[in-house]
């Protein structure tokens, strides 16, 4: 992107602003309620700590569950009505969560209502992240100053509902119970409800998600390799990833994924379209996105720091607060140099400043101070915070309004999922590389040296992607609505 930044036009409307920060932060301050007040939750109903991080993945689940469904619910539904109603049904959820946990007891029957609760959460939280994604692109077609500010928004969300949630959920967990922990999460999703009810957003329409039309086996096909993908990975990481089977589980993931992906290419009405993988640019910054999640979102740098420096969990977790608070400073930074039309600036200060960062834990089996654990998480805060809403931007840049909601849903797809198979995958490593070495620094050391390596790799990636035009710098605004601005979808059978 080149050039000074154009005219001021009118802004986009506040309950449109609030909406898109409110939606991803709703989805990632669950997660740091329940992550923060993981031990109270175990200690009231009798968990140990496998049975703990399945209650996480229930969520988890549950929101890649969201995003899999979306283009067929807003079919059924329509946008407004679906986004309106996740906000809802949330605040629903947590009030009663809220209002009958401190009588609730631990027992086969409380702890599957609990499990299920999380996974219903999980699902409902997530469902305003793509939706919210498409309605300030679908709102801000012609105007960029606009949609790259408003990306930069959304992009905040994400670690600042977590911060928030974590920091206010962890200190109302200490002075009363685990689900005050749900405060934060209630407060976003009731914020988020009333924004929503402004009829003069711009919400997606339903005849925009084509892909609702797919028939009910192409989603269950869909569901089914989700599952399998979720069974893997919780398997894996509770046992061992050498189990015959979980290498089973392993199989049955790629043989499902496979047919999954076979039936979208295939389908004249895909359950997720892949029309906006013919938009250029989209497919090489969703690569990016989703290969940037792989080494930065794991976090095996804080086992090490546990494990073997016996670093406290309070140390830890102002560690994590502040380097979460580096991220949002660097979106903050990242909307201006979107608005300046610098975009390659940032592009090579996020990928220089992770990559420092992600070095700097290399050494934490020897440099364990706390000035120096948290500069080092900052910096890598501070270069997703520039990336994230960067890539956006450069995905969505050229997508055709009626696009919009199955891009959106493919970006938060590899968001989400980038750091489910990162986790995964990561975790492995650490398996096999403890049993080849028996030495949990060596493993350890290995895992960071490998997480390095991959973001220097993206980055390389990235650099041919702009070199060959794959990854398109240059400004542009979406071609208006209608039926001749969307591009054909994807031919049976191509690449």
């Amino acid at each position: 992107m080149s050039g000074r930044p154009s005219a001021a036009r009118g802004r986009p409307r506040a309950a449109l602003w609030v909406a898109v920060f409110t939606g991803p932060a709703l989805r990632t301050a669950l997660l740091g309620g329940l992550l923060v007040s993981e031990a109270a939750i175990g200690s009231a109903f009798a968990l140990n700590g496998g049975e703990l991080a399945i209650l996480v993945e229930c969520s988890i689940f549950g929101g890649l569950l969201a995003v899999v469904l979306l283009p067929t619910l807003t079919k059924v539904l329509g946008a407004r009505a679906l986004a309106i109603g996740a906000a809802w049904a949330t605040i629903l959820f947590l009030a009663a969560g809220m209002a009958l946990a401190p009588r609730a007891s631990g027992g086969g029957g409380a702890t599957i209502v609990l499990f299920a609760a999380a996974l219903l959460l999980g699902f409902f939280v997530a469902l305003l992240s793509p939706i919210t994604q498409a309605m300030l692109n679908k709102a801000t077609a012609a105007d960029p100053d606009a949609r790259h500010s408003l990306q930069s928004v959304w992009s905040a969300g994400l670690p600042a509902g977590f911060i928030a949630a974590s920091v206010v959920g962890g200190v109302l967990v200490e002075w009363t119970g685990w689900w005050t922990a749900l405060a934060v999460p209630l407060a976003l999703a009731i914020v988020a409800a009333l924004a929503l009810l402004d009829r003069g957003l711009a919400h997606p329409d339903a005849s925009e998600a084509e892909a609702a039309q797919s028939s009910a086996g192409e989603v269950a096909i869909l569901v089914l390799a989700l599952v399998a993908f979720e069974i893997w990975s919780t398997w894996g990481s509770l046992a061992s990833w050498l189990e015959p089977g979980v290498l089973l589980a392993l199989l049955a993931t790629v043989a499902m994924g496979a047919l999954a992906l076979g039936r979208l290419r295939h389908s004249e009405n895909p359950a997720i379209s892949l029309a906006p993988y013919s938009v250029g640019g989209f497919a090489a910054a969703t690569l990016i996105l989703l290969l940037y999640q792989l080494p930065t979102t794991a976090e095996f740098e804080v086992l090490l720091l546990t494990e073997l420096r016996h670093v406290p969990a309070e140390v830890i977790g102002n560690r994590t607060a502040i380097g979460n608070a580096g991220q949002v400073v660097g979106t903050i930074l990242a909307a201006g140099l979107l608005f300046q039309r610098r975009v390659r600036l940032a592009l090579v200060a996020g990928f220089g400043l992770s990559i420092v960062g992600l070095a700097g834990y290399v050494a934490y089996p020897w440099i364990d101070g706390f000035a120096y654990i948290a500069a080092t998480r900052t910096v890598t805060g501070l270069g997703g915070g520039l990336l994230t809403p960067v890539l956006f931007v450069l995905a969505l840049n050229r997508m055709p309004v009626p696009l919009q909601l199955a891009a959106g849903t493919w970006l938060v797809l590899a968001n989400i999922g980038g750091v489910e198979l990162g986790l995964a995958l990561f975790d492995a490593v650490l398996e096999i590389s403890t049993n080849v070495t028996g030495s949990d620094l060596i493993a350890y050391l290995t895992v960071e040296i490998l997480q390095l390596a991959v973001c220097i790799v993206t980055a390389l990636i990235a650099l041919a992607l702009v070199t060959t035009g794959r990854l398109d710098m240059r400004d542009a605004s979406p071609p208006s609505a209608g039926p001749t601005a969307e591009p054909a979808a994807p031919k049976q059978g191509a690449s």
